[in-house]
């Protein structure tokens, strides 16, 4: 392997093994019972590694962050769950009794001192029914074991999400607290229609059913997520296939079109370029000519640009700053023609920092670009479903006018093949195949541009 990045924690020990290392902050010594945190890696190749070195590190900031998190209100079933396991280990002390007898001393020395009454009764009546598990048992683990307990960066927007779905059912009635086997079709038709109710910002228009079907489809999934993890398997989840009014009838899909995405016209596209300047400038050109996402681009080293090759290309590598997609995201995608030029000029900005676009490579700096580009598109386009993320569908749409297969188009924007033969071969195969297929869009948009000169688009 050939890593020439700098990780932090990481070190070679040899025969493709890594250790990884940390510090434990002093904050969290006590809890976690060490000062230093370390895992043994071992992998096959650089993308291998940077798989493992992404998961172990996700580990580390878990645990320090659990560490650190003020400690929660258990729900009546987790308190219940925990009691008994306390009544075990205290009735596991008594010397010289066992079974009830141990227990009922453990029960008695215990309510003498006023502790513990919850565990008190697990000494007494361990067999009694624990309370019924809730949505809040639901919530709690579906971010444990999908969110990874919440405490990623690639998962803040999903807990946001998910806390504003939760005060809106509870709006509606539905409380945290609810059992999860009382669940009804009622309940989920008033969470439903309050929030089909509401008013968006400015109090124009009401929220869009499509909106509203993807807050429904969180509520539902984590229901769903739950009842299955907690072990009731029976559990009928009332959100399932809950009609919505202003979507199809027929499968519940169609989308607003305000909340599509549109390919931008080329004079749009072209009109944007003229009137950018800086790293705005140069971020834009880029994602004209490689159709990559946002925030891949915003997040680039220096050393992802590879110029001095026969192929000149952009390297998608998830790092410390920028996380990646998906693992399909990783990939190398070619530099043609102005994005070639885009990305001399960018590294030549950026001498002196380990990132092209430093002002960006950081967390949320993908947002913060795209808010400034918005602010630049309003004024050529005010079609809502013209935005940033329209150039990446512009180029799905230039690969196919220019006959480019599907395989080809995945390879480009880093989408998930339709099959595991896909993903066979190395870099080199692949950033070829690249290259053609962005060459082909070259070729087809340079005879269709002599036969149809542009025009001029003004804000």
């Amino acid at each position: 392997m050939g890593v020439v990045m700098k990780l932090r924690g990481l070190s070679e020990l040899g025969q493709g093994r890594w250790e990884y290392r940390r510090r434990v902050p002093e904050a969290v010594k006590t809890a976690l019972g060490k000062s230093e945190w370390k895992r043994v890696i071992k992998a096959r190749s650089d993308a291998d590694l940077m798989r493992q070195y992404a998961l172990v590190e996700a580990e580390f900031e878990r645990e320090v962050a659990s560490a650190k998190a003020p400690r929660k209100m258990l729900t009546p079933r987790a308190a219940w769950e925990a009691a008994v396991r306390k009544a075990d280990e205290v009735a596991s002390g008594v010397i010289g009794l066992d079974g009830d007898d141990a227990r009922e001393v453990a029960a008695d020395s215990l309510a003498s001192l006023g502790r513990s009454p919850l565990v008190v009764q697990a000494l007494m009546d361990p067999q009694r029914s624990p309370p019924a598990l809730t949505v809040e048992d639901a919530r709690e683990i579906y971010v444990k074991e999908k969110l990874g307990g919440g405490v990623d960066p690639e998962h803040r927007g999903t807990l946001v999400r998910l806390a504003r779905v939760m005060h809106l059912a509870a709006e509606a009635g539905l409380l945290a607290s609810t059992a999860l086997n009382s669940l009804t079709r009622e309940h989920a038709r008033k969470v439903r229609d309050h929030m089909l109710s509401r008013e968006k910002l400015g109090g124009e228009s009401r929220i869009s059913p499509s909106s509203v079907k993807r807050e429904l489809g969180l509520l539902r999934t984590v229901i769903s997520y739950g009842s299955t993890e907690l072990g009731l398997l029976d559990l009928v989840n009332p959100f399932e296939r809950l009609p919505i009014e202003g979507l199809s009838a027929s499968t519940g899909a169609r989308v607003a079109a305000r909340d599509k995405v549109e390919p931008l016209p080329s004079k749009v596209a072209s009109a944007m370029c003229s009137k950018l300047s800086g790293d705005l400038h140069l971020i834009w050109r880029i994602l004209t000519g490689t159709g990559c996402r946002l925030g891949e681009v915003t997040g680039l080293r220096v050393e992802d640009v590879v110029l001095d090759v026969p192929t000149p290309h952009v390297r998608i590598r998830w790092h410390e700053r920028r996380r990646l997609k998906t693992l399909s995201s990783i990939r190398s995608v070619p530099l043609l023609g102005d994005s070639l030029e885009a990305g001399k000029q960018a590294v030549k900005a950026a001498e002196g920092s380990a990132y092209l676009f430093s002002r960006y490579a950081r967390e949320r700096g993908s947002d913060a670009a795209s808010a400034a580009l918005m602010k630049h598109l309003r004024g050529f386009t005010t079609d809502k479903r013209h935005k940033v993320h329209s150039l990446r569908h512009g180029m799905k749409d230039r690969m196919r006018k220019a006959g480019v297969d599907k395989v080809s188009q995945d390879i480009v924007l880093g989408h998930a093949p339709a099959n595991i033969g896909e993903t066979y071969g190395g870099e080199e195969g692949l950033l070829a195949v690249a290259l053609r297929a962005l060459q082909a869009v070259e070729n087809h948009e340079g005879r269709h541009l002599e036969k149809n000169p542009p025009t001029a688009v003004r804000p």
